[in-house]
């Protein structure tokens, strides 16, 4: 074979394994592209059903402890003018509200001082009064729910008002738009709502803050059950979280609602942090603090007695407050009886009597049961670990049951020899 033609025939070759070559690459091109293409949508697909199957925070919280707790903050450039701790549990629907007042005197650390805990809130970042109240009660706090006063206006408007019940006729002649409100119940929107909230608030005692604001929030769950399905709405969710200052997705906030719309309102458990009212100086200006009894056990035990009770699916739920009490001091420590009082009627108890028992050497508390109510007997002294519940049928008293306070008692509960 002539020199020539091989050239040529090698040109040929050469030639046909190229163009063999291009459309092998042709084909490797199309197939990688159909295989991203694939993945693409594989991917995309598993972000999709990743983003409907995956549970909210709120909902994982309800199916791990079956119970929620959060933290519900409303506040001015003041600080918290409203802050309470919110118990629901999902098994038996029933819900408490414990009153946190702002005036709640504790050690501040990071402030290096004593003072009100609304002293170390901060609404761009709530962690640290969180951890507070944390410390206070004793138990973790997944969820916290913040509303400035614009904001607590506008989400009352967007629940169509609140149903507030006014003691007596009310006159607030100041300001632009002056405010008169006959007593009753009365339907008021968001802007009269917090008005007339901050005004009893600021006219109130100490004593009596407490009621006001678990009142305005007891009313405010009751639009909220109502319009329970209206705020977890998808149109309306967007304009919902823009009033709502959390940490929480939207979805945990859409289920919150949903939760809160299981409650009844009328049968809220309400508390408040039993204590005594100091004056203490802070930085120069004295300030009336409210110190919790037992330096915090007693509240501790408090909250505890809470979570027992809203999962008590017993029948017989809420006969403590068709139990009356006496409350007899068999010590020597001055104003047992009187603190002990608190303690019972903090959990939903009437205590008719408080006094001194005929002696102040008593070893032993004592239970007495006076109408023979054995089961209420005992669920009275397990409020303080009482463990001698006798029965003395007396038809002439007064009280269904008679504490009296030994030397056994330390202001929260009954200790046995080996504690």
């Amino acid at each position: 074979m002539s020199t020539a033609r091989l050239k040529n025939r090698l040109s040929a070759c050469m030639l046909a394994w190229s163009g063999r070559g291009t459309m092998l690459r042709k084909i490797m091109n199309a197939t990688t592209v159909f295989l991203i293409l694939i993945v693409l949508a594989i991917a995309v697909t598993g972000g999709i059903l990743y983003a409907q199957l995956r549970t909210d925070s709120v909902s994982a919280i309800l199916a791990e402890e079956q119970a929620m707790r959060a933290l519900l903050v409303a506040h001015d450039e003041d600080g918290p003018f409203l802050s309470v701790l919110l118990f629901f549990d999902n098994r038996t629907g029933r819900a408490a509200v414990l009153d946190i007042p702002a005036s709640v005197g504790a050690v501040l650390r990071p402030l290096g001082r004593v003072d009100g805990i609304g002293a170390i809130f901060d609404a761009r970042d709530p962690g640290e009064y969180r951890r507070q109240v944390e410390s206070l009660t004793g138990v973790s706090i997944p969820l916290v729910f913040l509303l400035d006063t614009s904001q607590l206006v506008d989400f009352i408007d967007l629940l169509g008002g609140m149903d507030l019940f006014i003691i007596s006729d009310y006159r607030d002649p100041d300001g632009a738009d002056p405010m008169l409100l006959p007593s009753g119940s009365t339907r008021l929107d968001g802007e009269k709502s917090v008005q007339y909230l901050k005004e009893q608030l600021r006219s109130d005692v100490d004593a009596e803050q407490a009621g006001r604001r678990q009142t305005f929030v007891q009313a405010l769950l009751r639009e909220i059950k109502a319009n329970a399905a209206f705020l977890g709405h998808r149109d309306v969710a967007p304009v919902r979280d823009r009033l709502i200052s959390t940490e929480t997705e939207s979805r945990g906030v859409t289920a919150f609602f949903t939760a809160l719309g299981r409650i009844d309102p009328d049968r809220l458990v309400r508390r408040r942090i039993q204590g005594t009212v100091r004056r203490v100086e802070v930085a120069g200006v004295p300030r009336d603090l409210l110190f919790p009894h037992f330096e915090g056990q007693w509240l501790k035990q408090s909250v505890q007695q809470i979570q027992q009770t809203l999962a008590d699916r017993s029948e017989d739920e809420g006969l403590e407050m068709l139990v009356s009490l006496e409350i007899l001091n068999g010590t020597s420590r001055t104003g047992l009886a009187r603190r002990t009082s608190e303690l019972f009627e903090n959990f939903g108890f009437q205590v008719l009597n408080v006094g001194n028992a005929e002696s102040s050497s008593v070893d032993h508390t004592l239970i007495i049961d006076r109408r023979g109510i054995g089961d209420l007997a005992e669920r009275v002294a397990a409020v303080i670990d009482g463990r001698r519940v006798l029965t003395e049928i007396r038809p002439d008293s007064d009280v269904d049951i008679t504490i009296i306070l030994g030397g056994d008692f330390d202001g929260t509960r009954v200790r046995t020899e080996r504690q």
